[in-house]
């Protein structure tokens, strides 16, 4: 290549690909709209914590930083399920082996350690507060609001689900999109630490206030503090405008919750409630000179725990095809959609299945046998089945092949269940043989405990 390389977003997608693309040699610029983080908090009311799984520990393996990563994430061994009246929550592991778990890692920590990373390879220029107002593909040149103007040679789009590079694209009749909005939206809480700075819930499980229509999660934090967020149909949150009708809410689905926070009706007023959507987009480059990555390639609900692993594993495998075909970047560009796009619709979908499930199935008496008869299904045969969860957040096969196996097992499952003479271990054993896991998935890489 020859000319300025540019990524556009300085996120975890975005600092990733460029660590890639200094290991390739090249000096890259990135453009980021927001301040530092590292030296500016701004995240307030919409850090959702990130679920760390196997897709996204590969990329860091990779570029070496696992170390680092581990130091500020917790291992969650399971959903702790809160459920209605019952003032014991139950514990729902998420798998059968040790490494089956997934971390909580806090968006901003991670994301400072990528941008270090990357300007330390001394091959990265990160410029802040550089916002893109249009991309212009036929001079080279980004627009920046304020009237600057900087050329480039290839711009990565790492630019999130409002990309100005995808915009670009789409404007050249290269690619296609559009955004399917959920009627739910979010808002982020904060539960504080005990007063001895411990946590006041198991640190150790992703807490599950399931409620039908709506649910509460919490993860944990190293400080001792968790991130919640409430997930719920829009107009619950225009109903929720004074102190007394939060707390009444609160009070009524959440009590053990709300007592826990004393700022909770403060809280839900001063921070912001955000939209969920999936982006679908067909066309993710134009000729050599312009690609998608992450979430401006396909932004999804945040309900699988995918968001940013399958961002950081697309910009891994984005970074293998220009490895492969350094002189044709255009059929590299190419490629990389042809063998992603379908994982990537697979997991939008997985992801929408999985909030049903979230918030009502895990506490349904169906979803629950038939989850005990998966894991018992797992541990005899191991070799042929695989839970859609586990095969999701633990494995490296295509999101594809999970959704496409995970579709066989629940028939298989359902079928035994109606009729209890089936053969089910014979069944299960004519299913295909499991891939094995991607090399650099050490199922050990992060502490576990």
């Amino acid at each position: 290549m020859s000319g300025p390389i540019v990524v556009a977003g300085a996120g975890q997608a975005g600092s990733l690909l460029a660590i890639y693309l200094a290991r390739q040699g090249h000096e890259v610029t990135m453009y980021e709209s927001r301040p530092d983080l590292r030296r500016t908090d701004i995240d307030a009311g919409r850090s959702i914590n990130l679920a760390l799984a196997t897709r996204g520990i590969v990329p860091l393996i990779d570029v070496g930083v696992i170390e680092q990563v581990d130091a500020i994430t917790i291992p969650m061994k399971g959903r702790m399920v809160h459920a209605v009246g019952d003032p014991t929550p139950d514990l729902q592991p998420y798998g059968t082996k040790t490494h089956e778990v997934i971390h909580s890692v806090s968006r901003t920590d991670l994301n400072a350690i990528l941008l270090d990373a990357a300007e330390a390879t001394g091959q990265v220029t990160i410029e802040f507060e550089a916002r893109i107002e249009s991309v212009d593909l036929d001079q080279s040149i980004i627009h920046f609001v304020g009237g600057r103007t900087e050329p480039f040679y290839v711009i990565y789009g790492a630019d999130g689900a409002g990309s100005r590079v995808r915009k670009a694209i789409a404007a050249k009749g290269a690619c296609e999109f559009e955004t399917e909005w959920l009627d739910h939206s979010y808002k982020e809480l904060t539960l504080p630490p005990a007063t001895d700075g411990g946590h006041m819930l198991d640190p150790h499980a992703l807490h599950i206030w399931p409620r039908g229509e709506f649910m509460l999660i919490a993860l944990a934090n190293p400080e001792g503090d968790f991130t919640v967020t409430l997930f719920a149909p829009t107009p619950t949150f225009d109903d929720l405008t004074n102190h007394d009708q939060i707390n009444s809410f609160f009070g009524g689905e959440f009590a053990d919750f709300a007592a826990l926070v004393p700022d909770l009706a403060d809280q839900f007023l001063e921070n912001p409630t955000g939209p969920l959507g999936t982006m679908r987009a067909t066309g993710w480059s134009y000729q050599d000179k312009a690609v998608l990555v992450g979430d401006a390639a396909h932004a999804i609900v945040p309900f699988h725990g995918q968001g940013m692993n399958a961002a950081m594993e697309s910009a891994r495998l984005l970074h293998r095809h220009l490895a492969e075909t350094p002189g044709d970047i255009a059929g590299a560009f190419q490629r990389y959609e042809a063998q992603r796009k379908p994982d990537a619709d697979a997991i939008a979908a997985m992801a929408l299945q999985n909030y049903v499930e979230m918030r009502s199935g895990v506490i349904d008496p169906d979803y629950l046998t038939k989850r005990a008869l998966a894991l018992e299904l797992e541990q005899r045969h191991p070799e042929h089945l695989s839970p859609r969860y586990n095969m999701v957040m633990f494995s490296t096969m295509p999101y594809s092949e999970a959704q496409s196996r995970a579709e066989a097992q629940a028939k298989l499952i359902a079928d035994t269940i109606a009729d209890p003479t089936l053969d089910v271990d014979q069944l299960v054993s004519g299913l295909p043989v499991l891939p094995q896991l991607d090399p650099l998935a050490d199922p050990e890489a992060l502490s576990t405990s």
